[in-house]
């Protein structure tokens, strides 16, 4: 049976969703109340009852004046036929979504079995990013404030310098911020730029970097790279992003279906923090 979940189900959607994706018991919950919302999470339960086989939320996002949803958390419990399962549940949720009026769904899939299976309901590859390996010149001089990035001043910048940025909730994204900086996340920001980043043992991982321009952004890698004693970079930018005009490594990342027709969306920008 297919449902919407409520409260009675919550300890349940967070062992499935340990059970996928790891993580504390804490961090899934805040993720289905406050990332997800429950009442935006559906669930498949076997007919006799018992713990849900499957679920996926629909996080409501907005493009403009486009409404959409981005389908996250798929899962499916250890041992059922986790890809046919999953494309049920989401050629569903699409179907509800699209008759409440959303215009637009979202996926990031995990693995070419998963891609393969929204294709077939109409999904499409139209959000590719490129992927940026660079070492970092030393610059004892160059200098920029860390973790001090509050959310409502990500969401400004960010539509500042992507106008097209899907947007989230500012209670979504705090929650999102919260348990990014639980798993080690620095932010790094200046008066000309901002990024988001893990220090790993030779690379510093930036999920986001934004910046007036190129000379910008090599200002905050320096400043990350004195801060963090790490002089590699690994660099994801969106494919719309203007720095380091044809640097990187093309892949795909998000996928698109347009519930009621094609909209332009060139200038859509789409980051997956969590």
């Amino acid at each position: 049976m297919l449902r919407y979940a409520v409260g009675q189900d919550l300890a349940a959607l967070c062992r499935l969703r340990c059970a996928v994706y790891g993580g504390s018991l804490q961090d899934a919950a805040g993720w289905l109340r406050h990332v997800a919302g429950l009442s935006n999470t559906l669930l498949l339960e076997p007919e006799s009852g018992g713990a849900p086989t499957a679920m996926l939320a629909a996080i409501p996002v907005t493009y403009g004046l486009h409404r959409g949803i981005w389908l996250r958390g798929m899962a499916v419990q250890p041992g059922q036929a986790g890809e046919e399962l999953l494309c049920r549940l989401t050629a569903d949720c699409v179907r509800a979504f699209a008759a409440s009026g959303c215009e637009f769904a979202l996926a990031t899939p995990r693995g070419a079995a998963a891609a393969s299976q929204l294709e077939r309901i109409g999904f499409q590859n139209t959000l590719p990013r490129r992927v940026v390996r660079t070492p970092i010149a030393r610059n004892l001089l160059a200098t920029a404030e860390f973790d001090t990035l509050t959310v409502p001043r990500l969401m400004h910048l960010r539509g500042h310098y992507q106008p097209g940025a899907l947007e989230l909730t500012e209670e979504s994204l705090t929650e999102t911020m919260t348990q990014l900086y639980r798993r080690g996340l620095t932010t790094v920001c200046s008066r000309r730029g901002y990024g988001l980043f893990y220090t790993g043992e030779d690379t510093l991982q930036f999920l986001e970097l934004q910046a007036d321009n190129d000379h910008s952004a090599d200002l905050l890698l320096q400043a990350a790279a004195e801060h963090t004693g790490v002089h590699r970079a690994q660099l994801v930018l969106a494919e719309n992003q203007t720095l380091y005009l044809g640097a990187g490594r093309r892949c795909g990342y998000g996928m698109l279906c347009f519930l009621h027709g094609k909209f332009p969306v060139r200038d859509l920008y789409f980051s997956q923090l969590l």
